[in-house]
Order: C-alpha cells, then structure tokens, then sequence
C-alpha cells in the first residue's frame, strides 16, 4: 500500500514539472505586440507652447525637459512662439530698449535702430513670470528682462569686454577716464528714473588700475560698493577707452525711468 501511495505522488510530481516546462516554452515563444506609434500633431496647429505640448510634438527626455526650463534658442521656437514674441518685442520691448539708449546715448556700442526682433538669440526661463531675452548686436549681447510685465535692459556685454581684465604686459601711463565724473553722475540718475545717491553710495575707479583698458572706467552704485565684500550693485557699468559701454549689470529692485506707457497717462 505505501509502494503504490509513493508511486502515485511520484507520478503527480512529473505531471507538474511537465506542464510547467511546457508553459515556459510557451512564454518564450508568444510574440510580444509592439505598442503603436503615437500620432502626433503638426507642431503649428499646437497652442502656445508648454513643456506638455512640445514634448508631445518631439519627444524630450527628462534633461531636456529641465534645459528647456532654463534656456531656449531661437531655433526651437514654435510658430506661436515666434509671433508672441514678435507682438511683445513691437508693442513693449522695443519701447524699453528704445527710452534706455536715449539715456546712454552716444556711449552705446550700436545704433538703437539696429536692436530688432531678428538679432534674438535666445530667452532665459521662457516658461516663467520673469523670462530674459537675449540679443545679440555687432558683437554685443543686450539682455532685456520681462519681470511680471516690467520691461527693462538689464545686461550689455561688449567685445571691447575682453580685453577688461588681460593685464598688460608693458603698461602705459594711465590715461583720463573716457567718461567724467558730471557725465557719470547724470547717467546714473536718469537711468534710476531721478534717484539721488550718496557719495558712498558711488564708486567710480579708472580701469587702468586693475586692467589692460587703459582710459576706460568702472562704475558701481549701492550700498556697500566700496566695501572690501562688495555685493551686487544696483548698476555696475565699464566704458571701454573710448566712452563705450563695454559691460551693463541692472539690479532687479532698482526704480529705473517709467515705461511709455505710464508716462501718457501722468499727463
């Protein structure tokens, strides 16, 4: 009785290790279905842009995605993105560069006619509520930030630049600085939209003493400027020899002249 009960059980064991061998053949020899691919749309019937919609249209992987978040060339604009940009660069940007280079007038390196929608490079945090433009002019990068609605130039970076901090070899004596101090003074004040500053609150130094930009001169304003640990400035600009701007840097909480816009409406 107990041969045929382990008889029995012995059988039951094959039985199962059988169909078990047979199923994982099975497994292995089903084709796998291959998803379909997804259709997607043209990417000029898309709506303005988001991170969703241009992944949709060319797919982006998660790197991409945080890069897009931070910078986007001109090239990978959309349609819709291009004409939005081209209504805000007529109707609000263009305006603000235009009032700014009346200030600085002939201590620009370009023509305020020569700053058009076509010299955009790219924008900085499109996506955001504070993106930047970046354009590029003979050479010379303006930057223009769209912070909640207020537009204003916030970054000039020259190739008269390069030469800012190479030390000479065989310097020559120092020369006046390209730009007086009366002249400093007013340009600092229109551009603040009238603000008085301090005297300590004004560094003005020739470039000559710390670069090859000999005649050239460098121009900080705010609190702490002439602080061993300077921090930020509210404006910090350099002219190069030959009274250009050679470099721009505008602080985000600096007042600065009301837009056009304003201006009609106080009248």
């Amino acid at each position: 009785m107990r041969r045929n009960w382990g008889m029995g059980v012995l059988v039951v064991a094959v039985m199962l290790v059988a169909i078990a061998i047979f199923l994982a053949n099975q497994k292995r020899t089903l084709p796998t279905a291959e998803p379909a691919p997804a259709a997607s749309a043209p990417e000029r019937s898309l709506p303005l842009k988001t991170n969703v919609a241009i992944a949709a249209v060319r797919p982006m992987n998660p790197i991409q995605q945080r890069l897009r978040q931070i910078r986007e060339p001109v090239s990978d604009m959309t349609s819709e993105e291009r004409e939005a940009f081209d209504k805000k660069f007529a109707e609000k940007i263009k305006p603000a560069v235009e009032q700014w280079c009346k200030i600085y007038g002939r201590h620009l390196p370009f023509r305020p006619e020569d700053v058009t929608e076509d010299k955009l490079r790219e924008s900085a945090f499109p996506d955001g509520p504070a993106p930047e433009f970046s354009f590029v002019i003979n050479g010379t990068t303006l930057g223009v930030s769209d912070d909640h609605g207020k537009i204003c130039v916030d970054y000039l970076m020259s190739a008269a630049a390069n030469d800012l901090f190479r030390m000479p070899k065989s310097p020559a004596p120092p020369l006046p600085m390209s730009v007086s101090r009366e002249e400093i003074l007013r340009l600092i004040k229109a551009d603040s939209g009238g603000q008085e500053f301090p005297p300590d609150q004004i560094a003005i130094r020739p470039t000559s003493a710390s670069g090859a930009m000999n005649g050239g001169v460098s121009v900080d304003v705010g609190e702490g400027v002439n602080a061993p640990f300077m921090p930020l400035p509210k404006f910090g600009f350099v002219f190069d020899p030959q009274g250009k701007l050679a470099c721009y840097l505008r602080g985000l909480d600096t007042g600065g002249a009301a837009p056009p816009e304003l201006k009609k409406e106080k009248r």
